[in-house]
């Protein structure tokens, strides 16, 4: 009997050992089952502060971006439409609809028709994101599809900017070398700004046939027809900018971007 109850007591012990054991190697794995979420909290806190850090670097730099697309765009536009004013009066004058036209504002007008301008951009903010595997860190899915949309209205202003560029080049450029004296007005870009000067000219006065050439009045026609498409471009990419704009300063409404400066 006494052996029985020294064999139950020695089980007793070691169940009891065991028991002990199984709770401290629970009580082991609870702890580093716990310091691994505590290290992963840890480490998701810091991953996101430096996304955040990241994702205001990409906004101050969209913002920079836009301010030179802003510049781009209003040039275009003011270039743009004096080149249609200009043609709107040569057409007046060829109607007889402006008695006041005179030499010199003929010469000035036969100026600014041959103007072009480039606010397209070939590669933009939205490209370099997207091949550097940056365009992630734009938490904000609106974002995105703006840059998405501002980037497809920048491709097809390029279109529409060439179309127009190509027609002055090749049809009236020619038309006009042809029968007019284009020297005595002299048009360079100085800091962005078109500088216009005076000259004097060894040739004859221009012709006054012009006002009587069919083909002169055509190519003024689709010039504006051509100038004026670009128009609708320059209006959906200052929508996006604006979209855009708001955006990043909702996020970010510290974030002041420096004026774009040309030159």
């Amino acid at each position: 009997m006494i052996k029985f109850f020294r064999r139950v007591r020695r089980q007793l012990l070691a169940e009891n050992k065991f028991s002990k054991y199984l709770l401290y190697a629970i009580g082991e794995v609870v702890l580093v089952v716990i310091g691994i979420l505590i290290a992963l909290q840890i480490n998701t806190w810091n991953q996101e502060r430096i996304n955040s850090r990241e994702e205001q670097r990409i906004f101050r730099d969209l913002a920079e971006e836009l301010e030179y697309n802003k510049f781009l765009v209003e040039n275009g536009r003011s270039k743009m439409m004096e080149v249609v004013y200009a043609a709107k009066r040569l057409l007046a004058g060829i109607n007889n609809e402006d008695s006041t036209y005179n030499e010199e504002s003929l010469n000035q007008d036969l100026d600014k028709i041959t103007w072009v301008w480039v606010s397209g951009r070939p590669t933009t903010l939205y490209d370099v994101l997207s091949s550097s595997g940056d365009f992630k860190l734009i938490s904000s899915p609106e974002l995105r599809k703006k840059l998405a949309d501002l980037k497809r209205n920048q491709e097809s202003l390029i279109k529409f900017e060439k179309i127009q560029s190509d027609y002055v080049d090749f049809q009236l450029r020619p038309f006009l070398n042809r029968h007019v004296d284009r020297t005595t007005i002299r048009t360079i870009l100085v800091e962005a700004k078109l500088i216009t000067t005076k000259h004097s000219s060894v040739f004859e006065p221009n012709n006054p046939g012009l006002a009587h050439n069919r083909e002169f009045a055509n190519l003024l026609t689709d010039v504006i027809f051509f100038t004026t498409r670009i128009e609708g471009n320059y209006n959906r990419i200052e929508d996006d900018i604006s979209h855009i704009d708001s955006l990043i300063q909702a996020k970010y409404p510290n974030l002041n971007p420096d004026s774009y400066i040309p030159y």
